[in-house]
């Protein structure tokens, strides 16, 4: 049982991760048509998080969490004892339900950093995740079928989904990773649909938050290219750019009157009788109205709910109720957790997140485009959890906030990929793999199943990948099953290699790195009635980053078909 869970953790952390807006779907649907207190996502979360920590504990044996959750177990089991004692033990169920659901994200934080170099989650499932919860809410909102964002007055649609605060949160601190894939995708159509369903999605949602988190990002990433752009001294691009940046700001102001989240503005100034909207920052109440939502108010309300508890609660909590009834949250994460899990909770919680926070800082990984971008998503979640809420103490966002401060830190590995039809490795690079440090670099090998027999040449320890393609007699369901495959292919390991290697033949997969050749005029059989000079000019070189050869011949040969990529061509001659 546990070498199974070992083998398979991270597969299972990424379908748990893929699986996060079904479950606030089928949350949504039980919320609004069964009135359930007790959700399917929360009961499914909290037995992962059960799973988790058997793994952390029993399968991969990290000692040093037992600590930390020690530490937890006894503040968990003094804030039972204050509700116990000076509540009666009056909602004990809720209040438990409440501590559980706040300190989900410092155990799973502690759970998965103590085994993250088992952890291998890509960017671009992210990126699914995100588009999965644009389509729930695209989808319903079209059919006339979504639920309301808010109960009364304002307007506002939310797809299949319940909370409107956990929603725009997760959307927020995926923004930056949507920019982030989307600018490397060479795909215009497909990025401009994606762009298209974002854009309608937060303008329909009618909350502020996605909104800001979308201005907040693209200020930041017009930044960066503004500054990589003047660094290489392209005035022209840099031009362009401030012109394309001016388009889509006049597109918004247009396009703004005519959303939710406009209507919702001007809704808000009629109720507060204002006429014109600098009026707004006049006023203390206005401020705290329009611009808190009165956070401020309910933030003063529960000071005094503090205040007036006795000194035990307010070192371990005063927990979520008030006479039986559930108390009103402030909807800003840090003051929700202080007046809620009292001064000594407040500081073992921060204590934990700043802990790791910490280490992750100061082993992250050089800057670059890709890491700026995580930055970004990690600075929402750190904002957004002071001015909205529900990112830190909600099971659902803090799970993807888990993962980003993970991709976060430096992998102590460099991860290298080998392509190829078996595992029959030429000698001279049979003996380059031999004389890799294990304790510097982690092998995978894809290995694209054929009928011909495989073979292991090697003793130092590879990881084995195998793409099988489909070859169904059926041309429509094998393009359909190929296409699933390599969807999923890509989910799993989006940019997840440092180095990537081909041998025994060019291969059709993208390789950001790199490739390893033979003679390419003694690899490619005749198959379609094409000249193998036609089929070497055809293949598939944009982003490789070099081709190596083994001989003068064979480069000179590859040269006479492609001689545009002479800079791209390396010579490594066979010992």
């Amino acid at each position: 049982m546990n070498t199974w869970i070992k083998k398979n953790f991270n597969i299972i952390l990424l379908i748990f991760i893929l699986l996060q807006p079904i479950l606030d779907v089928i949350t949504g649907i039980g919320i609004h048509t069964w009135h359930t207190n007790i959700t399917i996502g929360i009961v499914v979360r909290m037995l992962f998080l059960a799973f988790v920590l058997y793994s952390v504990i029993f399968v991969y044996k990290r000692k040093k969490s037992l600590i930390f959750y020690a530490i937890l177990v006894i503040y968990g089991i003094l804030y039972m004892a204050g509700m116990l004692i000076y509540k009666d033990g009056v909602g004990l169920f809720s209040e438990i339900q409440g501590l559980c659901r706040v300190f989900y994200f410092p155990v799973l934080l502690i759970s998965l950093y103590s085994i993250k170099d088992e952890i291998k989650i890509s960017k671009m499932a992210l990126m699914v995740v995100l588009i999965t919860y644009l389509v729930c809410i695209l989808v319903p909102n079209c059919l006339n079928l979504g639920f309301k964002t808010y109960e009364i007055t304002k307007a506002g649609t939310l797809g299949f989904f319940n909370s409107a605060n956990e929603i725009s949160g997760i959307i927020s601190i995926l923004t930056p990773i949507m920019i982030l894939i989307l600018v490397n995708k060479k795909k215009i159509l497909l990025t401009l649909i994606i762009v298209l369903i974002y854009l309608y999605v937060i303008l329909t949602i009618g909350t502020k938050t996605p909104l800001l988190s979308l201005g907040i990002t693209i200020f930041f990433t017009y930044l960066w290219f503004i500054h990589q752009e003047i660094k290489l001294k392209r005035v022209k691009r840099v031009a362009i750019s401030i012109i394309l940046l001016l388009i889509f700001i006049a597109g918004m102001i247009v396009i703004l009157p005519k959303t939710n989240f406009y209507k919702n503005i001007e809704t808000h100034l009629e109720f507060l009788e204002v006429d014109n909207i600098t009026e707004v920052f006049k006023d203390k109440k206005l401020i705290d109205h329009f611009i808190f939502s009165e956070r401020l108010t309910f933030l003063e309300n529960r000071y005094k709910d503090y205040r007036d508890e006795n000194n035990y609660l307010q070192l371990f909590g005063i927990g979520y109720l008030k006479d039986g009834k559930d108390t009103k949250a402030i909807e800003m994460d840090y003051f929700d957790i202080y007046y809620s899990q009292g001064l000594i909770g407040f500081i073992i919680y921060f204590g934990i997140y700043g802990y790791f926070f910490g280490l992750i800082m100061k082993r992250r990984k050089r800057l670059d485009f890709t890491q700026y971008m995580l930055y970004i998503s990690v600075v929402l979640s750190l904002l957004l959890s002071f001015i909205t809420g529900h990112i830190i103490t909600a099971p659902a966002v803090s799970i993807l906030l888990v993962v980003l401060l993970i991709l976060l830190e430096k992998k102590q590995k460099t991860r290298i990929l080998l392509i190829g039809k078996n595992l029959n490795i030429d000698r001279p690079l049979e003996n380059k793999l031999m004389k890799l440090d294990i304790n510097k670099y982690e092998l995978d090998f894809l290995l694209v199943t054929s009928k011909r027999k495989v073979y292991n040449n090697l003793t130092l320890e590879i990881k084995i990948k195998k793409y099988k393609p489909s070859t169904n007699t059926n041309k429509i369901i094998e393009k359909i099953v190929n296409l699933l495959k390599l969807l999923w292919y890509q989910i799993i390991n989006y940019q997840m290699y440092d180095e990537c290697y081909c041998y025994q033949e060019y291969d059709k997969l993208k390789n950001n790195l790199g490739t390893i050749s033979s003679s390419c005029y003694n690899i490619y059989v005749d198959k379609t009635n094409k000249k193998k000079q036609e089929l070497i000019t055809e293949l598939p070189t944009d982003n490789i980053k070099h081709i190596i050869f083994k001989t003068e011949k064979d480069c000179q040969e590859f040269l006479k078909s492609n001689p545009k990529l002479v800079e791209k061509c390396l010579l490594v001659e066979n010992v």
